[in-house]
């Protein structure tokens, strides 16, 4: 079985995203309506520029960060990435590394092409090491 790639887990999923002028509040709309735990933040419709994730989500509550604060002043800024041949192991690698559970999959402009979850990422290892 040929491995799998990070363009094999996103091929058929179209990303969800949001973009820098919207806050807090409103990414986590998003995030709740689509049961995700990230949003990729795109800016001129297509180039990722940060992520906010239910992690940072959690920090600015208890911060008391305004829910009305711009994505642009409290996003992720400092991406891990992944690109469309990233086998499985470089991408469960690279979240375990940084200590991510989401990772955004750009191709060589930096367009966003889809975010994978560290839960799909087991969920295909898992398979592939029942079914060597």
């Amino acid at each position: 079985m040929p491995t799998l790639t990070a363009y094999d887990l996103i091929r058929d999923t179209k990303p969800i995203y949001t973009t820098p002028d919207k806050t807090i509040l409103d990414a986590a709309r998003i995030m709740a309506e689509h049961n995700i735990g990230s949003i990729p933040v795109v800016q001129d419709g297509e180039k990722l520029v940060g992520i906010f994730t239910e992690r940072d989500l959690v920090r600015h509550v208890a911060r008391g960060t305004p829910l009305d604060t711009k994505l642009s002043e409290v996003m992720t800024t400092q991406l891990v990435v992944a690109h469309p041949g990233d086998s499985l192991p470089i991408l469960a690698q690279k979240m375990l590394q940084h200590g991510i559970r989401h990772i955004p999959v750009v191709d060589q402009e930096g367009k966003l092409l889809g975010v994978i979850s560290i839960r799909r990422v087991l969920q295909y290892l898992l398979a592939e090491s029942e079914h060597p």
